[in-house]
């Protein structure tokens, strides 16, 4: 539950692909993913090369399966599966706005650098507080909650297309981590 990039001062209407692909190709900051591992994102982003997404057309959100059901084939349980991995990234965000509350929309609308400022200082202080060891209250408190669902402000966007190189590779490693999550699991097909 540690932030480890932040691009801040992009406008709130850029799209996080449009935004994540100049941070990839254009930072010399930006973390890519070692060999042979890649980031977990949502379906608002395309599948590609150090990227996993979740298979699309699938149910996929926690509370779909706490009201459906289990998984019924390899599709929904890997997509189980990966939510419950970005349910870590969405409480990430849900620590970091309860223990800063000049972040929800309430407060006075500050001028961009002004912003800025505000947001890295808060997630350097938010991985400091996580980092230091010590007992956090609100730590405790999102650690327990399961699923998190964003409110407002992250809204799934429409998709924008990306075609890098690698995306057949990432797809074939997406099927593979599929049917290899599958092995040995008793899903009614």
């Amino acid at each position: 539950m540690r932030f480890i990039y932040a691009y801040v001062g992009v406008p709130g209407r850029a799209h996080d692909t449009n935004v994540l692909t100049y941070c990839a190709t254009e930072e010399a900051s930006f973390p890519h993913p070692p060999a042979g591992k890649y980031y977990l994102v949502d379906s608002g982003y395309p599948t590609r090369d150090d990227y996993l997404g979740p298979h699309r057309r699938t149910r996929y959100h926690l509370d779909q399966f706490n009201r459906g059901g289990p998984p019924s084939n390899t599709r929904e349980l890997f997509n189980r599966k990966h939510s419950g991995l970005r349910s870590i990234i969405e409480r990430t965000f849900g620590v970091w706005k309860a223990k800063w509350r000049i972040m929800d929309r309430k407060h006075p609308k500050y001028e961009l650098k002004k912003w800025i400022k505000i947001v890295t200082v808060t997630m350097a202080l938010h991985n400091f507080i996580r980092d230091s060891q010590h007992e956090d209250i609100d730590f405790s408190h999102w650690e327990t909650v399961e699923s998190y669902e964003p409110h407002g402000d992250d809204q799934e966007q429409e998709h924008v297309p990306y075609i890098p190189a690698g995306d057949r590779v990432m797809e074939s490693m997406h099927h593979c981590i599929t049917m290899e999550m599958a092995r040995g699991s008793r899903l009614p097909y």
